[in-house]
């Protein structure tokens, strides 16, 4: 099951839940507060080799053959 973020309108608070795709719209609990008025936000995902990554591309092999072929 996939993570969802979720933003109180409320008090701001910002939480993540566990569950199914049917049940990412319904309105969600703040566990900060206690209301339902919560948004879900977009989520944001990083992958091997992206903007920001420690990899070296000297020793890693995802990024070693496009290093190479610069």
């Amino acid at each position: 099951m996939p993570i969802f973020e979720y933003r109180c309108e409320d008090c701001c608070t910002e939480f993540e839940e566990l569950e199914s795709f049917d049940e990412r719209d319904v309105p969600h609990e703040c566990p900060s507060c206690g209301s339902k008025n919560s948004a879900r936000q977009m989520s944001v995902f990083s992958s091997p080799g992206g903007p920001g990554s420690s990899c070296s591309a000297t020793s890693c092999t995802t990024c070693a053959p496009a290093a190479r072929s610069t």
